[in-house]
């Protein structure tokens, strides 16, 4: 069944509704093989004193010529089509318009007269007409939704690696600052710089280039929790705050980071890409900018004490703490600075 003839069909339960709890139009629901499957009140009352008349044959109650016979046997889909049947009692004429539904056939009839004819008919395809302009109403707003969903995701979003974009960042960073500070919280920073980025674009182009970002991307993402936010503010240069996590765990983080960074291949399996980290914790006078500018500062230290390295808070407590999360993560114990397994 194709979407249109599915939608159709919707369209038309929603008629039968309708018109099953009418007190004048007589409704016949009809199952695959002819029979009736449900008839409302006026039917019932008109031509089978109120009695139940499920399973019974519709042509018990109406006659039907032969050629209409066929002709509602093999209706189209989406096509209603008018009958002319007769009270097999005192052979008063009545105006049918049948229609297919799943599994069966609709008709619903009035007493045969011009107007009220014209009213059924009009009646049956307003109720379509109807139904249909709802629901393709709801499928505009759901795709509107969507659409504006998607648009307020790329507008957030860094288009190569998929990671937050500098202005989203900045503006996710100020909330946290203030929700952080007014909690008393723990909130740090990481800046991370790949090294001599530029020689990978002059050896494997830009292609070379852009899949680095997304391999170092997709391993920042896996070392930060859902609460935290990673960025690439631009160029080589990704950032990442931590909610709740204090200069020490912060370095830990940082220096699995590292480590990930080193063991990725995703140029050529003999060619290794380093970052270099700058590590800052909230302090009470900090602001969104200075705590990004003293993450950069530190970055800097580790660029230039000689990159593939974390820096945190001096370059004198730096190596320390490197050398003991490096201890940690290199045995069979590898611990997990957020506390997870």
């Amino acid at each position: 069944m194709s979407q249109t003839e599915s939608l159709d069909l919707d369209a038309l339960w929603a008629l039968r509704q309708h018109v099953m709890e009418s007190g004048r139009l007589l409704t016949i629901e009809l199952d695959d093989r002819g029979l009736i499957r449900d008839a409302n009140m006026a039917f019932r009352s008109r031509f089978a004193g109120f009695d139940r008349v499920s399973g019974e044959s519709p042509w018990r109650f109406l006659r039907i010529d032969e050629e209409a016979r066929d002709l509602l046997a093999n209706l189209p889909p989406r096509t209603p089509v008018a009958l002319m049947l007769r009270e097999t009692e005192d052979g008063e004429a009545y105006c049918f318009h049948a229609y297919r539904i799943a599994g069966g056939t609709l008709l619903i009839g009035e007493i045969a007269s011009g107007v009220e004819n014209e009213i059924v008919e009009r009646m049956g395809h307003l109720a379509i007409q109807m139904s249909r302009l709802v629901r393709d109403l709801h499928k505009a707003n759901h795709a509107l939704a969507q659409a504006n969903g998607l648009n307020e995701k790329l507008a957030r979003s860094d288009s190569l690696t998929g990671l937050a974009n500098r202005r989203y960042f900045m503006e996710r960073l100020d909330t946290e600052v203030r929700h952080v500070r007014s909690r008393r919280r723990k909130l740090a920073l990481l800046m991370i710089d790949l090294d001599h980025f530029k020689r990978v674009n002059d050896q494997f182009g830009h292609a070379g280039g852009d899949a680095v970002l997304v391999a170092v991307a997709d391993l920042l993402r896996s070392q930060v929790r859902a609460a935290d936010l990673p960025a690439r503010l631009g160029g080589e240069e990704l950032v990442a705050y931590l909610l709740e996590t204090g200069l020490s765990a912060a370095c830990e983080v940082a220096e699995r980071i590292r480590l990930g960074i080193a063991e990725l291949r995703p140029i050529a399996p003999d060619y290794r890409v380093t970052a270099s980290i700058g590590v800052a914790e909230l302090r009470d006078e900090d602001d969104p900018e200075s705590l990004l500018k003293r993450a950069d500062d530190l970055l800097y230290q580790a660029k230039t004490g000689g990159r593939d390295r974390v820096v945190a808070a001096s370059p004198e407590r730096a190596p320390a703490r490197a050398e003991l999360a490096t201890q940690r993560l290199s045995g069979n114990h590898r611990r997990d600075p957020y506390g997870r397994v």
